[in-house]
């Protein structure tokens, strides 16, 4: 009898688990992959893509900012670790000992800094200490293209378009513009993710990266767009 009892429970379990990885996959997964883009900019071809032409990973978010372009840009190429921080969850960051900005160890920042305008192709934007994303393109006022191609044993970087070494992590990661007739802008965000196969990669990408990248970005976006709109906010000098 309690050997039935048992089998029933793991059965249920069994059951409930697969329920739910079909509720994620079907239901959850899709939105947080598209949070705030509308399926004209899900589709649309940005910036970047052609550095992971074939993305096992993809996700694009977007949010409306009620401002011009060039308003927007200057918080954009200010952005990363140990510059002007994320605009997220300082304290997940601090957490992560990856929080703060040039002017405060502790939070990002609140305003802009023009020693931080300079960004240029071929520096590096940390996500971590000696940890980043290269600068490849540059459109000001409208692009931002980051990204990433290591050899996962070795962390010794690649060039996506010569053959792709066996174990590799690719990733590309677009900031983009959309200036409306409103006076409003849309920012869209798209990362795009190439790996090696194998389980762990696998985990790692999909169980961590993408709800991770979810939950930050959605609140990097939100932070960026609470900044510019508060237009009292002053420049730094």
């Amino acid at each position: 009898m309690g050997n039935n009892r048992r089998a029933s429970k793991l059965i249920v379990g069994a059951f409930a688990g697969a329920a739910a990885a079909a509720g994620y996959v079907l239901a959850v997964r899709p939105r947080m992959l598209t949070w705030g883009a509308t399926p004209d900019e899900v589709a649309r071809s940005l910036p970047g893509d052609e550095l992971v032409p074939d993305p096992k990973m993809e996700a694009t978010h977007a949010v409306t900012i009620r401002a011009a372009a060039p308003e927007v840009w200057p918080w954009l190429v200010q952005i990363g670790h140990q510059r002007a921080g994320w605009y997220s969850y300082d304290w997940i960051h601090r957490l992560m000992g990856v929080a703060g900005s040039v002017e405060h160890p502790r939070r990002s920042a609140e305003r802009i800094l023009p020693r931080l305008q300079d960004l240029e192709v071929g520096d590096v934007v940390e996500i971590a200490p000696d940890m980043g994303y290269n600068v490849v393109d540059i459109q000001p006022g409208r692009a931002l293209v980051l990204h990433i191609a290591v050899e996962t044993d070795t962390f010794r970087p690649f060039d996506p378009r010569e053959e792709t070494p066996a174990n590799h992590f690719n990733s590309s990661w677009t900031w983009f513009l959309d200036e409306r007739a409103d006076d409003a802008t849309r920012l869209i965000v798209r990362i795009r993710v190439g790996y090696s196969p194998g389980l762990a990669n696998a985990l790692m990408v999909h169980g961590l990266m993408e709800p991770g990248s979810f939950v930050m970005e959605r609140r990097t976006l939100l932070g960026i767009k609470r900044r510019v709109e508060a237009s009292s906010v002053p420049v730094a000098i």
